[in-house]
């Protein structure tokens, strides 16, 4: 008997997903070994046309990102906890749900929609 194979695209987010949430980890703790202010450096990038549109298009990613999870998920309260993890960490938390979602099926409409029960 041989066992299921994950689709291409799933191998890829498996590897790709957790390595994108380390990269962000890093990141994070990184800035926050610095001793850099984020309200002083937030409000220096704000000052420019170009970092509001930034901190626009990333608001609007996590937000997009934390709707799918939210949608996805079948529990509000796991719902929830994902919105703060996404609000602390942003696309951190949004990688290690991809990555979570990949690893438990083989199937990258699964990894989209979850496990559904035919109407």
């Amino acid at each position: 008997m041989s066992a299921v194979r994950p689709e291409p695209a799933v191998r890829v987010l498996r590897v790709l997903a957790p390595l994108g949430a380390l990269v962000m980890a890093v990141t994070i703790v990184l800035a926050l070994a610095s001793g850099a202010p984020l309200g002083a450096e937030g409000a220096e990038i704000a000052a420019f046309v170009w970092g509001r549109v930034t901190f626009v298009d990333l608001g609007l990613a996590l937000v997009l990102g934390w709707l799918w999870i939210a949608w996805r998920e079948r529990s509000v309260a796991r719902a929830l906890v994902w919105l703060v993890l996404t609000a602390v960490t942003g696309s951190g938390a949004l990688l290690v749900y991809v990555s979570i979602a990949a690893w438990r099926t083989h199937a990258l409409r699964e990894v989209l929609v979850g496990r559904r029960r035919a109407a």
